[in-house]
């Protein structure tokens, strides 16, 4: 077995997945708007991902996905009626509003949380605090739904937190601008927060979506280390080209730290911050991409370093990384080049286009755990996947999802009724009994 003390648990791509292109400064997103989705491909592809690091020997876990269309939200906004009538209205009244209800993105389970193993706390207790999510409107009706699946996978070992209040309109988007940095998972490691800004700072035309203040929240509800915990602020060019998130541009996995020339904003920050884990882990191993090398915008087109970086039994590792970078000739020179200098020694490439055309690669679509042997005999097993729990999720899929999914799709009342009708059959199949609204009324 591989496995060292990582779970990944992957976002399971929910039946509405769509092209609604809500997420601005997504280029992805925007690129493909309203364009037709198939979201049986989208998930069965997410699955295939899912058993790639199954086959590693890494345990391999799931989130489930929300209860789409979102009524609670809707009814909270006024619209009242049946659920037929309620949907009819929006659809009519406020269409935009209909798309926002409908996202799948809480398949992006990296968004999901912000992640501290025991290890690294004070109270030698994990300490999990779900992302606020505040930036974007469709993605801030996902934390209480999120929380609570947090409780079910981790609560009798893990402090789950709330999540933080958002400042100045400022939210908190998880671990997609969290790294670990250690010699080992189980050893103490180097938190690094990510943030686009302060909170009571704005710079025009530039939408940061991770506050200063609110990653300096996270790490001190999380009894970090302040010695062992590190800032570092995201480059506004980089934003700008389409890292809304750090995790397109910087990457890391035990003492390996890949990031891009222009990923940070101040380079004698970052300069300083890599003298000090060159000092203090053992084997520390920074790779710096240049520009001249590999440009920022060929990085964000081709997702390179939203991929996964996993390690092996033998200390080697694989980056596992979407299928557009094979497109780059650049990226592939990059590729080929490490696995003559680095522990990554083994590239594999996968297949979600689907989650791809939405901008989400494969580190977007999941959510890293460290867990000592003790806490991962605690962990509830309902949300790891085996072989046969793998192949009768493929046949519910393949059941229940269209697929083709065009942005009018979604004032079709039976689209809500396929919804509910999987998420009912998915909670049969997985024994987690009625945890959706839907399902309690």
């Amino acid at each position: 077995m591989g496995y060292s003390g990582e779970i990944n648990f992957d976002g399971l791509i929910g039946p509405t997945h769509n092209y609604a292109g809500l997420s601005q400064g997504n280029l992805a997103s925007q690129k493909h708007l309203n364009q037709t989705s198939n979201p049986q491909a989208a998930a069965l592809q997410g699955l295939d991902k899912m058993r790639i690091i199954m086959d590693q020997g890494i345990p391999q876990g799931l989130f489930l996905p929300h209860e789409r269309p979102n009524l609670i939200t809707l009814r909270g906004l006024g619209f009242g009626g049946t659920d037929e009538e309620v949907i009819s209205r929006v659809a009519k009244q406020d269409p935009a509003l209909l798309k926002n209800v409908y996202s799948a993105s809480s398949m992006w389970a990296a968004n999901a949380a912000t992640f501290s193993p025991s290890i690294d706390s004070y109270d030698q207790t994990i300490h999990i605090t779900p992302a606020n999510l505040n930036t974007m409107f469709h993605r801030s009706i996902e934390p209480e739904f999120t929380k609570m699946q947090l409780q079910l996978m981790f609560g009798s070992i893990a402090k789950i937190h709330d999540p933080v209040s958002n400042i100045s309109g400022y939210g908190d988007e998880g671990a997609a601008n969290h790294l670990r940095v250690t010699a080992q998972h189980l050893k103490p490691g180097f938190q690094i927060f990510v943030y686009g800004n302060s909170a009571f700072e704005s710079n025009q035309g530039v939408i940061a979506r991770q506050a200063q203040e609110i990653s300096q929240a996270v790490a001190a509800q999380h009894q970090l280390d302040p010695d062992l915990t590190l800032f570092l602020k995201q480059n506004n060019l980089a934003i700008e080209s389409g890292s809304f998130h750090n995790d397109i541009v910087s990457l890391a996995n035990e003492e390996v730290f890949i990031f891009h020339q222009e990923a940070f904003a101040d380079r004698v920050e970052l300069e300083r911050v890599l003298h000090h884990l060159k000092e203090h882990v053992k084997g520390f191993h920074p790779i710096e991409i240049l520009s001249s090398d590999i440009s920022l915008d060929d990085l964000v087109s081709s997702y390179l370093l939203n991929s996964q970086l996993i390690t092996l039994e033998n200390n080697q590792m694989m980056m596992l990384l979407p299928e557009e970078v094979q497109n780059h000739s650049n990226c592939m020179r990059w590729l080929d080049e490490i696995k003559s200098f680095s522990p990554i020694r083994l590239i594999e490439f996968v297949d979600i286009r689907q989650s791809m055309m939405n901008g989400g690669g494969p580190a977007c679509l999941r959510f890293k755990a460290v867990v000592n042997d003790e806490e991962f005999s605690q962990v509830n097993q309902k949300f790891l996947l085996n072989p046969k729990k793998l192949m009768d999720l493929r046949s519910l899929i393949s059941k229940h999802y269209r697929d083709n999914l065009s942005p009018e799709d979604l004032m079709d009342i039976q689209l809500m009724e396929e919804s509910y009708t999987f998420l009912d059959e998915l909670t049969q199949l997985l024994d987690l009994g009625s945890i959706y609204h839907f399902q309690k009324t």
